[in-house]
């Protein structure tokens, strides 16, 4: 069965290169790397390819399971690795989780993990840093990437590419080595 890698973020030109948006910013680089044409549903977008599937839910950020269970391909089954920023990770870490059975502080993978109603999947945590003293999470989260971390991020998402290359290849135990 193929994996469904879903990235996550806000939809709207106004998040596009915000902290929150770097799950839909791996989504658009796999699906570029591979050529995939996006498909536009009204709750998720979706490409395909021959080993996988990669979405971005259309609905706010918070909605995301709402979303995934309007998608025309069976994501209450298959596989699923969620591509997510992570505020307690310093700017540039990845972590990959698999099989972690506790549900998630981070409100767009706990609707998931609630529409879906599964506990076995998988994340994939960009680490987005804290916010400066007396910048409130929210807004941190909402704001624009600096523009030295603009510049670091396509190595970030090629390195995380690496890592999810092997995860649909089911190499779990490879994927520490490249995200280090």
């Amino acid at each position: 069965m193929k994996t469904a890698l879903v990235g996550l973020g806000n939809p709207g030109p106004e998040y596009l290169l915000t902290r929150h948006n770097v799950g839909f910013m791996f989504a658009d680089f796999v699906a570029k790397k591979h050529d995939l044409t996006w498909k536009v549903y009204p709750s998720v977008a979706l490409a395909e390819h021959r080993d996988f599937y990669v979405l971005k839910p259309l609905l706010y950020m918070n909605n995301s399971g709402k979303a995934l269970l309007t998608a025309p391909i069976p994501v209450v089954k298959m596989p699923i690795v969620v591509a997510y920023d992570d505020a307690d990770l310093p700017f540039g870490t990845v972590r990959f989780k698999r099989e972690v059975r506790s549900v998630p502080s981070h409100k767009g993978l706990r609707d998931i993990y609630e529409a879906l109603k599964r506990r076995d999947i998988m994340r994939l945590r960009f680490g987005i840093g804290r916010p400066p003293d007396g910048v409130p999470l929210a807004q941190y989260v909402l704001s624009p990437f600096t523009e030295e971390e603009l510049e670091k991020l396509p190595e970030i998402l090629a390195k995380v590419y690496e890592a999810f290359r092997l995860i649909i290849q089911g190499k779990y135990d490879l994927i520490g080595r490249v995200l280090l």
